[in-house]
């Protein structure tokens, strides 16, 4: 299954569309206003909350945790050092890996070395846009919510390094 996930660029707070091969809206995700821990949250085309996220706060490298909306926590993202973007997430008690390229446009998804996910982000555009291939039916939202998240702590490294 092939998904596209644009971000708005003249909006004060962060806004992803997702959208399926043929264009049609699938998902949401807006960011919270105003706030430390990045909060984000998944919508269906409905409006329907389907997953919320947060930054753990006061840690070496970014930290994430995806929660469904009343409060279980279904999935982790931890930031490992590297020269690369690498990450380990924690889907419903799997772990997992993402692999990315030096400049971070392009991504995988691995379970015990099998790519479930490939994320190639589009050089040439108007705000960040990616196309995102899963391999596998299950947690489909969780995987495109997990790329936005990814997409943010992208974007806070660079930020921070240019506050050096």
């Amino acid at each position: 299954m092939k998904f596209y996930i644009k971000q708005k660029v003249f909006s004060f707070k962060d806004k992803f569309n997702i959208t399926d091969e043929n264009q049609n809206l699938k998902y949401q995700v807006q960011g919270k206003v105003f706030t430390i821990r990045n909060k984000l949250e998944m919508q269906d085309a409905n409006e329907n909350v389907l997953y919320k996220s947060q930054k753990k706060l006061f840690r070496l490298f970014a930290n994430y945790l995806i929660s469904e909306p009343d409060g279980g926590e279904v999935a982790n993202i931890k930031r490992k050092f590297s020269l690369r973007p690498k990450f380990d997430l924690s889907i419903l008690n799997e772990e997992l890996t993402v692999d990315g390229s030096l400049f971070a446009h392009s991504f995988g998804i691995y379970n015990k070395g099998e790519m479930v996910a490939s994320i190639s982000k589009k050089i040439i555009s108007w705000g960040d846009t990616y196309e995102i291939e899963i391999f596998e039916e299950k947690n489909v939202e969780l995987f495109l919510f997990v790329v936005i998240i990814l997409d943010q702590v992208i974007h806070e490294g660079k930020k921070s390094l240019l506050n050096f």
